[in-house]
């Protein structure tokens, strides 16, 4: 089968001037002329298949397919996990908790049910000082994850932070009737019988916490300030 190089129209093979376009033949028959044609023809096919899409797509919302689609495939390539595991290097490197927040999103618009994502979210607002949304942040995330003590620990931490320190306490103590030894646990109700100014509970449980593992930095600040508060009385 031959075509017209200049418009693609289909040759019966003996024609000096194209039918469809006027076109006068060099040579039908050279391979380049038949490249060409051939390759008119395919964008006529394809254009002609960009006008039915168009015209299949009048009504339906494009962008939900695409977003469907995106999210779907980010999915099936676990890509939330990817998300989650910058965000938590981030973290850990003490980076910008803007940034770790926006992974986190992005995880959680792949899976909403990613509990780590809350997590390390919650964390990074907590570091930004929004304690309300943190504790709300947290909260999902331990609603999907019950056994993410360190959840309730930065739960407890906010609450500490927002002057919530009933509401501390008891989130501690949560923690510790799973966990008696849970250090950051017993450090955190030290830091708030500290607030209260109850200096000797809060020795008491600076001292068994230091048992478990060294108190130092500012913590270990605070112990010291207590010390001479006893050894005054």
């Amino acid at each position: 089968m031959k075509f017209c190089y200049e418009c693609g129209c289909k040759l019966e093979g003996n024609e000096e001037i194209c039918p469809e376009c006027g076109e006068v033949f060099k040579n039908t028959q050279n391979p380049n002329d038949f490249m060409e044609s051939t390759f008119n023809q395919f964008l006529e096919d394809i254009d002609q298949l960009k006008d039915n899409a168009v015209e299949f797509m009048k009504d339906v919302d494009i962008d939900d397919i695409l977003d469907d689609f995106s999210i779907n495939s980010k999915r099936a390539l676990n890509q939330d996990a990817f998300y989650v595991a910058r965000a938590r290097r981030k973290l850990e490197n003490a980076g910008d908790n803007q940034r770790v927040i926006y992974l986190c999103n992005k995880a959680l618009l792949v899976d909403e049910r990613n509990w780590e994502a809350y997590y390390l979210k919650g964390r990074a607002l907590i570091n930004l000082g929004r304690y309300d949304e943190a504790i709300d942040v947290l909260l999902d995330s331990l609603a999907l994850n019950e056994e993410n003590l360190e959840a309730r620990e930065y739960i407890a931490k906010a609450s500490r932070l927002n002057g919530d320190l009933d509401y501390s306490l008891k989130v501690y103590d949560s923690i510790l009737n799973i966990d008696d030894k849970y250090y950051e646990a017993i450090l955190g109700k030290a830091l708030v019988y500290f607030q209260l100014k109850d200096y000797a509970e809060a020795n008491k449980l600076f001292e068994e916490a230091n048992n478990i593992s060294s108190v130092e930095g500012y913590a270990k600040h605070k112990w010291d300030f207590c010390l001479e508060k006893i050894n005054k009385e």
